[in-house]
Parts: structure tokens; sequence; C-alpha cells
């Protein structure tokens, strides 16, 4: 069978081709290490780029091996279904590419904490295809992958930071926090394929989570705010979260059909790029 058209529909191919993950990854890091002043080598930004892609590269194509040919999927699912060659050279390529960076191009200290962080990914991509059952009795997934993503995009600025502060801690808790509500929130609007595929969601587990992740959002864009309490110099995290945040929200009331929304789930989270585009941080 052949992938249906999707030429028409250019919103989604960030999101088909899993570089929309990635991106957004680098857009904070530089934000955080703008804010605190935290130089961050061109290696550690590569690396951080080519491990998130291969990361979602290797869970979708997991995902999509998994399935059957006659369960609905979303249409990243569906490009991936019908190009697993291409795919597995995608990952081999990433992983390549990935290595030679790790290796030459990142500090020692990064690398242990990287390695140790890769480990905790591998034990969640086989929970997740293995084991995926165990979500059901534990709805914990969409907090395990913020909490990872979070960790991930900003370990190369973890060793220069002492997280005894309660501000960085503070900032680190919102931004995971965020990505926490993204993964949530994407969980909400596929409960119904998920449920079709026979998969397992923190809203699967608990409908009654569409009206808690709008009111997380807000919530989070309130807290966001305290952050300049504590230091005004945190304004440029403060408003890229809070903005975030809103904009998350605002998704749960827009008509819009699911492969689309899911791609600006993630798209709402570059805010660091306007930023960084527009020269407002020195």
């Amino acid at each position: 069978m052949n992938c249906p058209i999707v030429s028409w529909r250019p919103l989604i191919w960030l999101n088909i081709l899993c570089l929309d993950a990635p991106i957004v990854a680098i857009s904070w890091q530089w934000l955080f290490a703008r804010v605190f002043r935290v130089p961050v080598p061109l290696g550690a930004r590569e690396a951080l780029f080519l491990t998130a892609w291969v990361i979602y590269l290797v869970d979708r194509l997991a995902t999509s091996i998994s399935l059957p040919a006659n369960v609905p999927k979303a249409a990243r699912e569906e490009f991936c279904f019908n190009h697993k060659n291409v795919w597995v050279g995608l990952i081999a390529v990433g992983a390549l590419l990935d290595a030679e960076v790790i290796f030459t191009g990142i500090e020692r200290e990064t690398f242990v904490l990287g390695l140790f962080l890769g480990v905790l990914a591998t034990a969640y991509l086989v929970i997740n295809h293995a084991l995926s059952r165990l979500w059901r009795a534990i709805s914990l997934k969409e907090v395990i992958i913020g909490f990872l993503f979070a960790a991930g995009t900003l370990l190369a600025l973890s060793s220069q930071l002492s997280l005894t502060r309660s501000t960085i801690a503070l900032t680190a808790l919102l931004f995971a926090s965020l990505c926490t509500l993204n993964c949530v929130s994407i969980a909400v609007w596929e409960r119904d394929l998920d449920r079709a595929q026979g998969r397992y969601s923190i809203a699967t587990r608990w409908p009654q989570m569409k009206l808690y992740a709008r009111v997380a959002s807000f919530i989070l864009a309130a807290a966001s705010g305290v952050l300049i309490l504590f230091d005004r110099r945190l304004w440029p995290i403060a408003v890229c979260l809070g903005v975030s945040a809103i904009l998350l929200a605002a998704l749960h009331f827009v008509s819009i059909a699911r492969d689309e929304r899911t791609t600006l789930a993630d798209m709402v989270l570059l805010t660091p790029l306007v930023l960084m585009f527009s020269g407002k941080i020195v």
C-alpha cells in the first residue's frame, strides 16, 4: 500500500520527519545558556539535536512496526509504516553522525552524564515497546518523556550550574512541566487513536485528563511569572514558558485536524526562537 500524499499538508512534515522535537530542544538549550551565561560548545548543540532526532526516529520505527496494517494510524505513523527502509537508513546515518560528534566534540563530564541519561532513555524505549502494558497500571509515560526531554536539553549546562540554587531548580522544574504538558495534551488528542491501536496513555487511563491538561497549562503560565520574583534576569525564560503554556492551552479550544494539532503542540514550544531572531537577549 502506498503512503497517502501529504504534500498539501506542509505543517505536519516536521513532525513526520521527527525534526520538531530536536529543534525545540536546541532552542531551549540556547535560551537557558544565554540567560544563565553558560557557554555551550557547538559539539554539545550538535549532539543534543542528533541524539534527540535518533531517539525519536527509533521510537517511531518501533511503534510503526508494532502496528497491524489495518488499524488507524496518525500521519507520522503511516509514513514510517510505509517507508521502513528509509527510516532504518535515517537512523543509521543519524546514529553515526551522533557518535562522531559525541566522541570528538563534547567534554568528558557531559559525556558521562549523557551516558547515564542514555541508559534511562533506552530503558524507557524498552518499557514502552516491550512492556507497554505497564503504562496501564502506572500512567507515567508522559511524565517520564517530559522530564527526560528536559534533562537532555539541559544536560550540557548542568555541569556549570549549581542545581542547589532555588531559582535554577525552579526554572528547570517549570520547563520539565511544560514538556510534560505537551506530552499529556497530545495523549488527550490521540486518546481514541491509542484505544484503537490497543495502546495506553495517561488519557486512556483518566478521560478527565482533558480538563486537567487545560487547567494545568494556565496554572503553569501563571507560575512562570514567579521566576521574575526570584530574579528579574529570568524574564526571557518566564516569558517563553508563559507564552508556550498559553498557546498550548489554546490548542485545546481550536478546531483543527489531529495531525496538525499534534505538530502545533511542538511548534508552540519554539518561543525561544522569537527571542533568538529578534535579538532581545544580550
